[in-house]
């Protein structure tokens, strides 16, 4: 099948290969936010032959934006050999580094980077590089049509449209069928079905980026891709803790916030939508005093729920400019998330066995997922009640999860009601833990009964956590910003022996 997928793509280039004439890949750097880790770049770029490295951040050709950034002859040696060498090397691969979206990213780096690289080539050096991009261009627009409408990302489009406008290749009914895929990407509300922040402001960028496209190329009646660019920036607006950062959840990291905050606050027309009929995602609460995040994602067997985390029903907590209660966070440390930082027990949610509620498995969605998750919220003049429930935990030890969450909405306080439900009678001796990852740079203290802990912020603000029962304090972790500091987790931890069991807890800052 390999060397048939083989010489069908080269046949399929050679054929096309008449397109390239007259191609010019002059002023087609439509960049709005730069996300690369320059950092990660620096860690390698100077290494010799570093693009020989299975890595998929190598593959992705983001270092040819920290080139740009070194500038001079340096950065355009480092570009251009990085490049050719690279190409020599992996010009007849079928597999990786071809596979997933990683062309999409080349084509979308070589592009935007063009101008650069070509800045003192010689004529020789110039034909080389745009054979190189004519063969990217070739393979996106061959890949676009044989992937699964499922497995096409952001990336694929915005490479499918700078291919098919560069090359004359494009008609209404190709670009009726981006919007569609687009559309599929998020759901009701406009949140990118990854769940995770940081993917979702990616595809903002890339919305934005092809709307631009589309006007470089006088492509007409884009109205509704405006409409969809404002639907998913809007719902972004919400997703902010009260010290500006995103919350943690399915890999989710702030390297790059503070340049997609910057970005937001240039659409001043822009405002904050409330939802109070949401049924999967992330949920949120706000007042004045407290800013509350829930996953009650419905995991999928799809490409874009890959990396989901096993974390359903967590949430985290903010108020008074600081963060409370986080989850573990995620690094971007050489384009991979450890595992670790995707399991249950990283996450401010209930885990019974020390069993991660999905079961993780790398780059691919889970193999095992809870297969109804559920939410409900309630308003009153007072209060305001989420509720979210999970069958995770029904097929190993028949078990259901449910957590509520109740907001006062005219003081700091958030009571929560963890509950364990056995589906049918069994005589098993569980062990549940209950667990909520305190921010860094808190300090705590028991009171007498060891049921209540004093929290001590960054700020100096004072928060009194409260239990039904004794809590213990265990080591914990945060990470963020590709730093990892150690925290605390303060855990609720039991057996269960009763056919049902409800946990209730506070926390209020005092």
């Amino acid at each position: 099948m390999i060397l048939f997928l083989r010489k069908f793509f080269f046949i399929f280039i050679t054929f096309n290969f008449k397109s390239k004439k007259n191609v010019a890949f002059d002023n087609l750097n439509f960049k709005k936010i730069d996300f690369t880790n320059n950092q990660q770049v620096k860690s390698y770029i100077f290494k010799k032959n570093f693009y020989k490295n299975k890595n998929k951040n190598i593959h992705s050709f983001d270092f040819l934006n920290f080139s740009k950034k070194l500038g001079g002859k340096l950065g355009i040696k480092l570009s251009k050999e990085s490049i050719f060498g690279w190409y020599k090397i992996n010009k007849n691969k079928i597999n990786f580094p071809w596979t997933e979206d990683l062309c999409s990213r080349r084509l979308i780096n070589l592009l935007y980077n063009y101008e650069f690289i070509n800045s003192s080539s010689s004529i020789s050096d110039k034909k080389k590089l745009d054979s190189i991009i004519f063969f990217h261009m070739q393979r996106v627009l061959f890949d676009y049509k044989t992937k699964n409408s499922n497995d096409i990302t952001s990336f694929d489009l915005l490479a499918f449209l700078l291919s098919s406008l560069a090359l004359r290749q494009i008609n209404q009914n190709k670009i009726n069928f981006v919007k569609f895929i687009l559309e599929s990407q998020i759901d009701k509300f406009g949140m990118h079905k990854s769940y995770n922040i940081l993917e979702h402001s990616k595809f903002i960028n890339n919305q934005n980026e092809i709307r631009n496209i589309f006007l470089f190329f006088n492509v007409k009646n884009i109205d509704n891709f405006d409409n969809l660019i404002l639907k998913t920036t809007s719902i972004l607006n919400q997703y902010f803790h009260d010290d500006g950062s995103f919350p943690l959840f399915n890999g989710t990291n702030n390297i790059y916030t503070k340049i997609i905050n910057e970005t937001l606050n240039k659409d001043t027309y822009l405002k904050k939508r409330n939802f109070t009929n949401i049924d999967n995602g992330i949920a949120f609460y706000s007042d004045r005093n407290k800013r509350v995040f829930f996953d009650v994602v419905q995991p999928r067997k799809n490409r874009i729920s890959s990396n989901l985390s096993a974390g359903t029903l967590a949430f985290e907590l903010s108020g008074y400019g600081e963060k409370i209660i986080t989850n573990c966070g995620a690094s971007e440390n050489f384009g991979k998330n450890p595992e670790y930082l995707r399991y249950s027990a990283a996450h401010s949610t209930i885990i019974l066995q020390n069993t991660n509620i999905s079961e993780i498995k790398e780059g691919n969605p889970h193999i095992k997922f809870p297969q109804l998750v559920s939410f409900r919220n309630e308003s009153y003049d007072e209060e305001e009640i989420f509720e979210g429930s999970h069958n995770g935990y029904l097929k190993k030890f028949n078990k259901i999860i449910k957590r509520k969450l109740i907001f006062n909405k005219s003081n700091s306080k958030l009571k929560g009601e963890d509950s364990i439900i056995s589906f049918k009678d069994n005589n098993h001796r569980l062990i549940y833990h209950i667990r909520f990852h305190l921010a860094d740079e808190m300090t705590y203290n028991f009171t007498n009964n060891k049921k209540n802990i004093i929290l001590r912020t960054r700020l100096n603000n004072i928060w009194l956590f409260k239990s039904d029962m004794e809590l213990i304090i265990e080591d914990s972790i945060f990470v963020d910003n590709n730093i990892t500091k150690p925290t605390k987790q303060i855990v609720i931890k039991g057996i269960m022996s009763e056919k049902k069991i409800v946990k209730k807890w506070s926390i209020e800052k005092i």
